[in-house]
């Protein structure tokens, strides 16, 4: 899987390198505000003489302090986006797998699965290399999107990677947000 992980790697890579421009963006983007903000609180404060220094200190307080926190969700949703479009080149990647790539994911997250027989529904464009690696289930002829679906009596062993993607999602994104954002 070590082709999968320079692919992981590469993309975690490129997606470092827009993340620190888009944080540089907003982080600029923050300070106008922020300027912004405290032009309009001084403008404010001395527009009504009554107002004693106290209040116009707050004023200007909560103006920086809104603008931080809008500054401060927007980077955070744009962190959120980030980690979603990386995940969807996952998926994408984990899709186009080499034939040989894809059997050993399939072996590798079958072997610990305590089935005997049953039938495998995989991609077709898979399933002749699944069929010459004789995994010991029967190959389907149904079509399936990505990943692998294994199925015994009532049994349902769902390796759909767009399913596999959102069951480990929170660890994903905590490992992508150390990744990208530290």
């Amino acid at each position: 899987m070590a082709g999968l992980e320079n692919i992981l790697n590469k993309i975690i890579k490129d997606a470092e390198d827009k993340a620190q421009s888009i944080i540089k963006d907003a982080e600029e983007k923050r300070i106008s505000i922020v300027e912004n903000r405290k032009e309009d609180g001084k403008y404010l404060a001395n527009k009504i003489d009554e107002i004693s220094k106290r209040e116009r200190e707050d004023i200007l307080k909560r103006s920086k302090s809104s603008a931080e926190l809008k500054s401060r969700d927007d980077i955070l949703a744009e962190k959120n986006r980030i980690i979603d479009e990386v995940l969807e080149k996952v998926i994408r990647e984990l899709e186009n797998l080499s034939e040989d790539d894809y059997v050993k994911f399939v072996k590798n997250n079958l072997k610990d699965v305590d089935i005997k027989g049953g039938t495998i529904d995989v991609p077709k464009k898979y399933r002749d290399a699944i069929k010459n690696a004789n995994l010991g289930f029967d190959i389907s002829d149904k079509d399936i999107d990505s990943g692998f679906v294994l199925n015994k009596d009532n049994l349902v062993y769902n390796g759909d990677f767009r399913s596999l993607v959102k069951s480990e999602r929170e660890d994903l994104e905590k490992y992508l947000a150390e990744k990208l954002f530290s």
